[in-house]
């Protein structure tokens, strides 16, 4: 039950830090206009993108607890231990994809903030590591979370509710149609979803899914 919570806490936290996190940077994307990229990286050392980095930290730590409940949950049967195999190491790979990612679209005020004002970034220069760091994001780490979960679901062994698995099917769906950028939000919700589910069967007197321990 204490795992769950964790879990269940951690999954809430991915959805939430990550928003807050962009939201908080205001990182460039969405447009090819130099004098945005060049007012940007202008502000040089802000606050503002320390605070991001660790809130996006802190969410991906999140989202490793709540994979690494979901992966007790396939290995629970002994023919779910390669699945498991497999989940874990897409998952973590998908992880390490979103840090390297986030560092690449904050990279030009974090590198202005240790460079100081003998550092000169262009302003094409800014946009393309920034761009760079969602297709990370978006793309290749988007893509193996979402594989992650589709093998988890393929795997299903019914320690978990059975409306879990088909909302983590849609969430793997949406996952690996990320670098469309906006399915990406889907991911969110399911991660939000499953926080959810997880800390109410954590708070419960019985695992979700589960049945009540014996006297």
């Amino acid at each position: 039950m204490r795992n769950s919570l964790v879990a269940g806490i951690g999954g809430i936290a991915f959805a939430v830090l990550s928003v807050l996190a962009v939201v908080i940077a205001s990182p460039l994307g969405g447009t090819y206009k130099a004098s945005d990229a060049a007012d940007y990286i202008a502000k040089g050392h802000r606050t503002a993108v320390f605070v991001s980095v660790y809130l996006f930290v802190l969410g991906l730590l999140g989202l490793l607890c709540l994979l690494a409940r979901l992966r007790d949950a396939v290995g629970a049967r002994s023919d779910g231990v390669p699945a498991a195999r497999i989940f874990w190491g897409a998952s973590v790979a998908a992880v390490a994809g979103f840090a390297v990612g986030w560092a690449l679209v904050v990279s030009a005020p974090l590198s202005l903030a240790y460079g100081g004002k003998s550092l000169v970034i262009a302003p094409n220069l800014a946009y393309l590591f920034s761009e760079a760091g969602f297709v990370l994001i978006y793309g290749a780490g988007s893509i193996l979370l979402g594989l992650a979960l589709i093998v988890l679901v393929l795997s299903w062994n019914g320690a978990l509710p059975a409306w879990l698995r088909w909302a983590t099917l849609v969430g793997g769906v949406a996952a690996v149609a990320g670098p469309a950028f906006f399915p990406f939000f889907l991911v969110l919700v399911w991660s939000l979803v499953a926080g959810i589910s997880l800390v109410v069967a954590g708070r419960g007197k019985t695992p979700a899914g589960g049945a009540a321990p014996a006297a």
